[in-house]
């Protein structure tokens, strides 16, 4: 869209000839309503008026309508530039080049939901810049401990920002680096950097999500789906013996991820299912008694009553204080088989992020840093279903999970996120290269 173009179109909605004088008594909700336009834009991107109006009227008492807000607020437009009006909608100032681009932002918000804070975090992205966590200055901290802080350093930040956020993959993350010299020591950095940046992508608020971060959106969608499991009906996309498999392979999935499930070896069995399910949700009943998570009672039975949603709120705060298991322990007149599986829960655990490289046919293989900051390889079993089969997606794939030993074997407490990201070719070499220097220490399938 040429610039003369955008000037007509910001013309078209924003008439000079419709300025008039303020409304008596008006002043200060034009004020007010400044301060929503602003945070707003700066939040969302672009806004329809209806929502607009919707938002200011639930979290203020003064009262104002569609067609007040554009008698109010066009003075300010035309004065400041910080917003305008474009068809039913208020826009940030960044498309008042190309209005085009607030119509592809719309397509890509379509259907999803808004995220809308309370008044005095709403009221705090009147702030251009601000963020309502630590994830990007972890990174910029994190290349600042490595490479010094320097001016290379910050444009080098600022670069690799733009680009994990706005681009497709991470393919050139490794020439923005190189391009301003910034090299790092060896895999457990380049592993460490990886993750901070991935987790800043997943947690950051933008605009095509309506305000909500990719990890929250996630979950959201995952729940209006319906794609929260209850066990034990698995609900997946149907995907043809014929069709390419989701992993990535480039196989048929008839001869790739779909003979995991045939096989059955790379999931419990289903005796082995049971007695887990049995004691997480004794363990999980025992919890929300103790900490009154949720008014449901669960119970140490398989199949569970209770739904995967609200248990995962009584899960939230297991880990939180695993010590929990000590006093379940101490209190509840268990088999020796389960408090035995049990206190290796309480000891081995491992909580974090991971990265699923393989699918073999015993287990998934993940990646992740021991406590010594050493990457080393987990085969990880799934549970009533095998990983494959659970995530579908292409791999390499980021999750985040809670390992526990059970058995002899390597599984996760039930809850699997997996983060919405699409790695590029680039990224894959990475992770190949982490692979198979990690694989020369062989492949963790016990946590005891």
């Amino acid at each position: 869209m040429t610039k003369v173009k955008a000037k007509k179109i910001f013309e078209q909605y924003n008439r000079t000839s419709d300025v008039v004088r303020c409304p008596n008594g008006r002043a200060a909700i034009r004020k007010q309503l400044d301060a929503y336009a602003r945070a707003a834009v700066n939040l969302y991107g672009i806004i329809s008026r209806d929502d607009f109006v919707n938002i200011f009227n639930e979290q203020n008492a003064d009262r104002t309508s569609g067609d007040e807000i554009y008698i109010l607020l066009l003075p300010l437009v035309l004065k400041k530039g910080r917003y305008g009006f474009y068809k039913e909608y208020i826009v940030h100032y960044w498309f008042f080049d190309d209005f085009d681009q607030a119509d592809y932002l719309l397509e890509h918000q379509a259907d999803k939901p808004r995220y809308i804070p309370e008044k005095d975090e709403f009221l705090k992205y009147i702030n251009e810049d601000y963020v309502d966590n630590d994830h990007w200055w972890n990174v910029r901290r994190f290349m600042s401990d490595v490479f010094g802080f320097c001016k290379e350093t910050a444009e080098g930040y600022e670069e690799v920002r733009n680009y994990i956020m706005y681009g497709d993959g991470i393919r050139e993350l490794g020439p923005i680096l190189d391009r301003h010299n910034l090299i790092f020591n060896g895999e457990k950095q380049l592993q460490e950097f990886l993750n901070l940046i991935m987790f800043a992508k997943s947690n950051t608020r933008i605009w095509e999500n309506n305000g909500y971060t990719p990890s929250e959106l996630h979950e959201m969608l995952i729940q209006r789906n319906k794609n929260i499991v209850k066990f034990p009906t698995m609900q997946r996309p149907k995907i043809g013996r014929n069709d390419p498999c989701p992993c990535g392979s480039g196989r048929k999935y008839k001869k790739c991820c779909a003979r995991f499930d045939i096989e059955k070896t790379a999931q419990l069995s289903s005796e082995e299912c049971r007695l887990f399910y049995e004691t997480w949700y004794g363990l999980m009943g025992f919890v929300n008694e103790r900490k009154s998570v949720i008014k449901a009672t669960i119970k140490p039975e398989y199949p569970n009553t209770v739904s995967d949603i609200m248990i995962h709120k009584v899960r939230e705060v297991l880990w939180e204080k695993p010590e929990l298991i000590d006093e379940y322990i101490s209190e509840t007149k268990l088999p020796q088989e389960k408090i035995d599986i049990l206190k290796l829960w309480r000891t081995n655990h491992k909580k974090g992020m991971f990265f699923i490289l393989e699918y073999q046919p015993e287990y998934a293989v993940a990646i992740a840093t021991n406590e010594q900051g050493e990457d080393r390889l987990y085969g990880i079993k799934g549970i009533s279903s095998s990983i494959a089969n659970t995530l579908l997606q292409e791999l390499p794939v980021q999750i985040e999970t809670v390992l526990l030993p059970f058995k002899g074997k390597i599984i996760y407490d039930s809850f699997m996120s997996s983060v919405p990201i699409r790695f590029a070719e680039g990224a894959k070499a990475a992770f190949r290269e982490l692979y198979d220097k990690a694989i020369k220490y062989g492949i963790i399938t016990s946590l005891e």
